[in-house]
């Protein structure tokens, strides 16, 4: 302003035509502040747009580092981690200290898990810039800009639901669930509605993999004794299977008694699996002692395998006196798929089964599943009430399916999943089931099988009879035809034989050599004993493999007695084996010595199921639980 009064004060004195030429000044002048301003503007917003830039990267980067921290389980003390983890890696990217402060702002930091299981981690932080040229103008307030990026991982892994999945046949254990009314200590971390880890009703999720290469239109889903009733019936004739009689030389034909065998019981509360001798001619427990191989006999002939048990919401969890149908769990199978709604996964529900109880009150009993395979709603391909000779013949087996359900449990893929959603990378499709226990407090026990409905053609539905036709060659086929049912993140078993045996895990693929598994078990008890040994089963275990629980300190460096010991002291009952197991997976060669002979740091990996050496105690029930760290990405 003062310059313009001296301007104006100058002109004063001159002559008129001057004064009119010396107003080019003034414009000059004033076109200048102008001109000055918006370059100023132009000056700051550039920068304003550049520290903008710059944050989002930052937080980007951010939000993939926390995400990884979440992989074994949201929980505020995870939650914790990644926020440190995201304020680090935002220093890192040179951030002020108002940025970091700034993730403690209500609803900065926030976690969810999809219904695909994939977690989602979001962070938002604020930076106050300030400016220079605007604060000329009297723009004297800083700019707040704000960013936000959503990093994601799937970090729950596909565990193989059973040793024998793929060909239906139940040998050295099954999956088993308890009533939301018994307490976790009988082995089920999850199902009762007074668990410390999943409050409240929980289901376990089930995968059922599709292969792009599937050669039928029509998935079939079998349950096997999918109810919680027991037989009372002890006395059994026991048929031994085709490579036990023809190359093991055993006898085709035994009687045994549940309470008189070895390790049986003949209550009718108690499961009874009656040993058929076909494991004196397998290999020994130490692996590649002469013999059959396990796979090609029938170790037990089953008789029962639920527990009937009482409770009271969690307190006073018992055996009752005599067997009683009132205590008995009903189990809720539900089968859905996940359709493509604009880019946002849909679940869309298929079919459902609630098993009975046959106490005559909830229900009557009439579906008789016990101890037999069965699709519910899905037609009369389950042949033979008993084994046969071959013939095939025998009394279908009608199971409903709920009502309201929209399918039976044989899908179509053509008509039944119209956008069901497939991997991209493979074409590979998914459908699901989760298991909920919704009453009652004993054990249910069962197994699932899936694939075509043309291989359960005069393939028996009771378990012994199935057992010993899969376990024929001159018998039909059964196979899954490259289906298989993963448990995700969580299984739910128990152990039928109380020797080692070697369990497949989870497959990992070349991506992810150098991340890390963690494995734990729950209330691994009942004879279960130490050592577990970790391996793939790609990789000979003289080049890599890792023992746990075998004294000292374990390959990942945690004191061997700083987790329950199985059978040692502290006993594992009612617990998790914590922390979990860390396995690095093997292929990252960045510290490859090829001067050390053996260097585990040299093995190179190319993909490989993870399998455990592992002595389970026989008729024990307990957990698995299994988590990667992933390849984390950014969703938004």
């Amino acid at each position: 302003m003062k310059l313009l009064q001296t301007i104006k004060q100058k002109l004063s004195w001159q002559p008129a035509e001057d004064r009119e030429k010396g107003q080019s000044i003034v414009l000059i002048a004033l076109a200048l502040v102008g001109l000055l301003a918006f370059a100023g503007l132009a000056i700051d917003v550039g920068f304003i747009f550049a520290r903008g830039s710059q944050l989002q990267a930052a937080i980007d980067a951010a939000a993939l580092a926390g995400v990884t921290e979440l992989v074994p389980g949201i929980d505020p003390g995870t939650l914790a981690t990644a926020k440190t983890v995201s304020g680090q890696f935002l220093n890192a990217n040179g951030m002020p200290v108002s940025v970091t402060q700034s993730l403690d702002n209500s609803g900065y930091i926030y976690a969810t898990v999809t219904p695909l299981g994939i977690i989602n981690y979001s962070i938002t932080a604020t930076w106050p810039v300030e400016t220079f040229f605007m604060r000329a103008i009297g723009l004297n307030d800083n700019v707040n800009l704000t960013r936000s990026a959503t990093a994601a991982v799937f970090s729950l892994t596909d565990i193989y639901a059973s040793r024998r999945v793929e060909s239906g046949v139940l040998s050295t254990s099954n999956q088993a669930v308890f009533g939301p009314d018994i307490c976790t200590s009988f082995g089920d971390p999850f199902s009762p509605w007074n668990s410390q880890w999943a409050p409240g009703s929980y289901s376990y999720r089930y995968r059922i993999y599709v292969p792009p290469d599937y050669a039928y239109d029509t998935v079939r889903v079998e349950l096997f004794d999918p109810d919680s009733i027991n037989q009372a019936e002890n006395n059994h004739d026991i048929l031994r299977s085709y490579y036990a009689t023809t190359v093991g030389s055993l006898g085709a034909l035994d009687n045994q008694t549940c309470g008189s065998a070895p390790n049986t019981s003949g209550l009718q509360q108690q499961p009874c699996l009656l040993p058929t001798g076909e494991t004196t001619v397998v290999n020994g427990e130490l692996r590649g002692i002469g013999g059959l191989d396990l796979d090609l006999v029938n170790p037990y002939w089953f008789v029962r395998i639920d527990e009937n048990r009482s409770g009271n919401y969690g307190s006073n969890c018992t055996m009752p006196g005599n067997y009683t149908a009132a205590s008995n769990t009903r189990t809720l199978y539900q089968l859905y798929y996940f359709r493509d709604n604009n880019g946002i996964a849909q679940r869309i529900d298929l079919s459902s089964y609630t098993g009975q109880v046959g106490d005559g009150i909830r229900d009557n009993g009439d579906h008789k599943t016990d101890m037999r395979w069965v699709s519910p709603g899905a037609g009369v391909w389950s042949y033979s009430d008993q084994w046969d000779g071959g013939s095939g013949n025998g009394t279908p087996l009608q199971v409903p399916v709920d009502l309201g359900s929209a399918t039976s449990f044989e899908i179509n893929l053509d008509t039944d999943v119209p956008g069901i959603i497939k991997d991209p990378n493979t074409g590979a499709s998914y459908i699901w089931i989760d298991i909920t226990a919704v009453s009652g407090a004993s054990e249910n026990g069962f197994e699932i099988w899936a694939g075509p409905p043309e291989n359960s053609y005069g393939v028996p539905s009771e378990v012994n009879a199935r057992n010993l036709s899969v376990l024929d060659p001159n018998r039909p086929n059964h196979s899954s035809a490259g289906i298989t049912v993963y448990a995700v993140g969580n299984l739910p078993m128990n152990s039928n034989v109380g020797n080692a045996v070697d369990i497949p895990l989870i497959y990992v693929g070349p991506e992810l050599a150098g991340e890390t598994i963690f494995v734990s078990l729950f209330d691994p008890d009942a004879g279960a004993t130490p050592p577990i040994t970790f391996y793939f089963d790609s990789i000979a275990q003289s080049d890599w493999s890792l023992t746990f629980a075998d004294g000292g300190t374990d390959p990942d460096g945690v004191p061997a007695n700083s987790r329950c010991q199985f059978s040692n002291t502290p006993r594992c009952q009612n617990q998790w084996v914590d922390p979990p197991y860390q396995i690095k997976i093997p292929g990252d060669t960045s510290n490859c010595d090829y001067g050390i002979p053996n260097d585990p740091d040299c093995v190179p990996f190319y993909g490989g199921r993870l399998t455990a050496f592992y002595k389970a105690g026989r008729t024990d029930t307990y957990g698995w639980q299994i988590t990667v760290t992933g390849l984390p990405y950014l969703v938004r």
